[in-house]
Formats: C-alpha cells, sequence, structure tokens
C-alpha cells in the first residue's frame, strides 16, 4: 500500500496527519501509485505477459515515485525508504522464487514493521502516532505539546490511538497476505487500493472518536475561523 503515514506537508488537517494525500499531490498519487501499476498489469496480462512479468513491470512507476519523492525532498523519510526497500526486496524474492505471489505480499513488508514498531513505542513517553501527528502538523505543534504537557486525559488518548493504530496495522498486514494466498492473481492488485483505503478510514475512526472523549479536538484539530477586521 501506499502507507497511511506519507509524506510530510505542513497543512493543518487531521487528513494530512493520518497520511491522507494533500490536495496538490493527490492526483499524482492516484496515477502513479494506483492507476499506472493496474494499468501496466491488466495491460500486459491481456497482451500475453506472465503474471510475475506484469506485476514486476507494475512495480516501477511506485518505485520511481518513492524514488524522486526522497530525492526531491532532500530528507530522510522513513516511510519512503521502507516503500522503496520493500519494492526492491520483494521484487528479487519474487524472481529468485519464481513465485509472483512473493511479490503481492509486498505491502504487508510494511505493514507489520511498522505495526510493531507503533505498539513498541508505547514503552516511550511519547507514542509513535503522536510523534508523527505532531511532526505532520507543525502549525497545531504549539497547541499538541502544551496539552501534551498539561492534560493527562489528552495523553492517554494518544496512547490508546496507538494501541488502535497497531492493531489495526497488523490486520491490514494480515489481510493482505491472506488475500494474496488465497485469491486468484489477476484479482489481487484490484484488492490492494481497496484494503489501503479502509485501513486509513479505519484508523481515522479511534483518533477523532478517541480525541473528542478527551475533550481536546477541538483544540488541536478545529478549524481556523477568520480573523474579523
Amino acid at each position: 500500500m501506499r502507507t497511511a503515514v506519507g509524506s510530510m506537508p505542513a497543512g493543518g488537517s487531521v487528513g494530512d496527519a493520518l497520511g491522507m494525500p494533500s490536495t496538490h499531490r493527490g492526483p499524482w498519487l492516484l496515477v502513479v501509485d494506483i492507476a499506472l501499476p493496474l494499468g501496466l498489469f491488466y495491460g500486459l496480462r491481456a497482451l500475453g505477459a506472465s503474471d510475475l512479468t506484469a506485476l514486476l513491470v507494475g512495480v516501477v512507476p511506485g518505485l520511481i515515485s518513492s524514488a524522486v519523492s526522497l530525492v526531491r525532498t532532500r530528507r530522510t523519510d522513513l516511510v519512503g525508504m521502507a516503500v522503496v526497500l520493500s519494492m526492491v526486496a520483494s521484487s528479487v524474492v519474487a524472481v529468485l522464487g519464481g513465485d509472483a505471489r512473493l511479490l503481492l505480499v509486498r505491502n504487508a513488508w510494511i505493514s507489520l514493521p511498522f505495526a510493531g514498531i507503533t505498539l513498541w513505542s508505547l514503552r516511550h513517553p511519547q507514542p509513535l502516532t503522536y510523534i508523527v501527528t505532531l511532526a505532520l502538523m507543525p502549525r497545531r505543534a504549539r497547541a499538541m505539546e502544551q496539552l501534551w504537557e498539561t492534560n493527562a486525559r489528552f495523553r492517554d488518548a494518544w496512547k490508546w490511538i496507538t494501541v488502535f493504530w497497531g492493531i489495526a496495522t497488523i490486520i491490514d498486514g494480515i489481510v493482505r497476505i491472506v488475500v494474496a494466498y488465497t485469491l486468484p492473481i489477476s484479482v489481487v492488485p484490484a484488492t490492494d487500493p481497496v484494503i489501503t483505503v479502509a485501513t486509513i478510514v479505519v484508523l481515522q475512526v479511534p483518533t477523532i472518536v478517541l480525541l473528542r472523549r478527551s475533550g481536546t479536538w477541538h483544540l488541536v484539530f478545529a478549524p481556523r475561523r477568520p480573523t474579523v477586521r
């Protein structure tokens, strides 16, 4: 999947914090990461290419997109690097093993380690979901840091959000593996964006509900009202 944690826009919406594409990048991501790979896979299949060949070619646009993004931003993007490494590693393993399904489970190679890191972060003072959101939303960082220091319910909310993120991402990885090894190979690529969208939507729910129950949602994510002069 194009992971739930993506680029780091300086925006102010919770959609940014949850890895939703920013407005100016959304169409590009849809084309390069979803439409083009699917078009190449099913087009090459129609021309008689093998499943493995079609899948390998379909990986190329996403690999180039991720590599270009890393170069253009000139920063260490752990998620982007994980995407690139998973694409390269799964392609090599699939070619050596001669099994196209090994390439179909590449996104689980991101989901499952990310889930482990997310849950492990609960051992630290600030959990991963809070740190990621803080980095993704610099305009809200001051308010979040103040709440973290002074509001116990805010801190508890983020710890529980982290638990739900970890569990949801584990389920995401398991679902991808089951789908890759049970459904026909020709069907699996079309299910990938569906699983990605479903995971993103599911992750929104505990974030919104828990922060609202803590009474701090409006202090961080409420739309800013224009100043009346």
